[in-house]
């Protein structure tokens, strides 16, 4: 099979991608030339993709693609060709035959109506070739591809606002968090200049909890869509420039990222994090790493700024908020700290640093009493730990 990862153009158009080997032409075609010519029904049965007649008398033919989009783009070739082809179903009579009257259309609609189909789409088609009226299920709004299609067309059309509303950003965050997400995102080298796309490839993970849509920006740049399943569907969880072993990819590279903070290369970090923002947009791992770097560095406004965005886009992920909290500390910013130990407290009611931070910001705003309270309901969790001990001693002879 063709690797649809490389970026060789069609033989055939010598537009869109190729993505698989033609044995009827002996060239690299795309999908949308492979569909073209197998629609016809004559490709060699030895090609994995040519469409094989089913059993029980299927309308429809079964036939491999690489995604929804493929599929649907089969069937507006192929059904033109079908609906002109008589049947022994149907007296050797075309479906368009039938279709002429209303007796005719009656008994068509009875017979397809006998077949389940994998996609309402294809009910859809069936009523715009042959003017049927036949029942579409409602659509699946929260189908993957049709999601990112939504979203690539908001790029396309350079409406940031609506862009930014396929990502689930944490509610509380305040708008100049949210605006600086939005620029960002405009601002990226390859989102700001895509006029076209085309998906090449989708699929999910075996649990399906996870999705993936592959698609070619501007006829050249790889880039890879990832969704999770939630109560709501599917939505958007990040986008990768590339394919789907840079999605997996990024671990390596935050590792490395990490590492370099550690041993104080900030050179090393700084161009790690300017690939990660170029690799993955609004990853919330590149802005809180971002964070770090910038809190060793004393640029504490612009740590703050990082660890915002990064909240805003993992909400549930503590370590962005623990150090937001740490920065609002040293600023003696203890009102806004208090809220974010005790938000922190409220997802880690056990964790014993959080417990022992919201207590000196107690003190710092002139609560003892509320701070001996977190301290001793700490200390029952911890009955070991001298940093409590030691602030509740410190704190009786105040």
């Amino acid at each position: 099979m063709f690797d649809w990862l490389k970026k060789e153009r069609c033989k055939a158009c010598h537009e869109e991608r190729a993505v698989r080997y033609c044995l009827r032409r002996n060239k690299n075609i795309g999908w949308q030339c492979c569909n073209g010519y197998r629609a016809d029904g004559k490709c060699p049965t030895e090609c994995p993709y040519t469409p094989k007649s089913q059993a029980q008398g299927s309308p429809l033919p079964e036939v491999k693609t690489d995604s929804r989009a493929e599929f649907i783009d089969y069937l507006k070739k192929y059904l033109p060709l079908w609906v002109r082809t008589s049947r022994t179903e149907l007296d050797d009579k075309s479906p368009l035959e039938l279709s002429a009257d209303s007796t005719g259309k009656e008994r068509l609609a009875e017979w397809l109506r006998t077949f389940s189909y994998p996609d309402a789409e294809i009910l859809n088609l069936l009523n715009q070739a042959l003017t049927l009226d036949l029942t579409i299920p409602p659509a699946d709004t929260h189908n993957p591809e049709q999601i990112v299609a939504a979203w690539l067309q908001t790029v396309v059309a350079h409406d940031w606002d609506a862009a930014m509303a396929f990502f689930s950003l944490d509610q509380l965050s305040d708008d100049e968090v949210k605006e600086s997400l939005l620029a960002d995102l405009a601002a990226h080298p390859v989102l700001r200049k895509t006029t076209r796309f085309q998906i090449i490839n989708a699929g999910f993970t075996e649990d399906r909890k996870q999705a993936f849509v592959f698609c070619e920006l501007n006829g050249k740049e790889n880039w890879t869509a990832v969704l999770i399943s939630g109560q709501t569907g599917w939505r958007l969880y990040q986008n990768v420039r590339g394919t789907l072993q840079d999605y997996y990819a990024q671990k390596e590279l935050f590792r490395k990222l990490a590492l370099a903070l550690n041993e104080g290369k900030t050179d090393t970090g700084a161009e790690l994090i300017a690939e990660a923002f170029s690799r993955y947009p609004l990853c919330p791992d590149a802005y809180y790493y971002k964070g770090l770097m910038e809190s060793r560095q004393g640029r504490l406004g612009k740590a703050k700024q990082a660890f915002e965005q990064a909240h805003a886009l993992e909400p549930q992920w503590n370590e962005p908020l623990f150090n937001l909290a740490l920065i609002n500390m040293q600023n003696k910013d203890f009102d806004t700290a208090v809220k974010l130990w005790q938000t922190l407290a409220n997802q880690s009611p056990d964790d014993e640093n959080i417990q022992n931070n919201l207590g000196v910001c107690y003190l710092g705003l002139n609560l003892p009493e509320q701070a001996e309270q977190v301290w001793n309901q700490a200390l029952l969790t911890h009955p070991n730990s001298e940093l409590l001990r030691k602030n509740l001693e410190h704190l009786k002879h105040e």
